[in-house]
């Protein structure tokens, strides 16, 4: 069910493991979403981060091009919502997905990613799935296959070709909560549905 909420109102109730989906405007994300059928263009990855001056702070990790720098970075995640201009929705892991997962050493892994670049031709291939077929490299990254295969790392997914899972395959993996958020724009579903789920809206 969707909820339309604003990011102050849920930012202590977002978790490590939780994602991010963006719904972006302009070309290359209005292609993502032609391609996949879906109103999500992008994903990102929640991670935490602890500072003396503000607590605790919703960061993610994202494979994007911003800023002239396109690959794996960290970002704050109020920062990319202050400005954003198209839709975002947080999913939260679900209760099962948290209980299932190892995460001892997932930090690591995903630091280990960083600064890797971003794929864009696996990404293409992702999207016309009928046309290409990719075989799983990770040695260069594009968003939904970075926290695809940061998912198997954790094991709350059996092992995947991370290649071929495109933004909204991801939001569709049977691991989030049966709620989620939308955060800013029109209120619309993830999937691309012109009608919106019934929901509780949160102003």
């Amino acid at each position: 069910m969707l909820i339309q909420t604003k990011y102050h109102n849920v930012r202590e109730d977002i978790q490590e493991g939780d994602i991010i989906a963006f719904g972006g405007k302009g070309g290359i994300p209005s292609l993502i979403k032609l391609f996949t059928r879906s109103n999500v263009s992008h994903v990102a990855l929640i991670m935490k981060a602890k500072t003396n001056q503000e607590g605790i702070l919703n960061l993610m990790i994202e494979s994007t091009t911003l800023e002239g720098y396109s690959g794996v970075v960290v970002n704050r995640l109020s920062n990319r919502l202050k400005d954003y201009k198209g839709d975002a929705w947080w999913l939260p892991l679900s209760k099962e997905s948290r209980e299932r997962a190892d995460w001892e050493g997932s930090y690591d892994w995903l630091k280990r990613q960083k600064r890797k670049a971003y794929d864009s031709l696996q990404a293409l291939g992702s999207g016309l799935d009928l046309i290409i077929n990719n075989k799983e490299d990770l040695d260069r990254l594009f968003c939904s296959e970075l926290i695809s295969a940061f998912y198997e790392h954790i094991r709350i997914i059996e092992a995947i070709n991370s290649s071929e899972v495109t933004p909204i395959d991801l939001c569709m993996f049977n691991l989030y909560e049966h709620n989620y958020y939308q955060l800013c724009g029109q209120v619309k579903d993830i999937r691309g549905y012109n009608s919106v789920e019934a929901g509780n809206w949160v102003l």
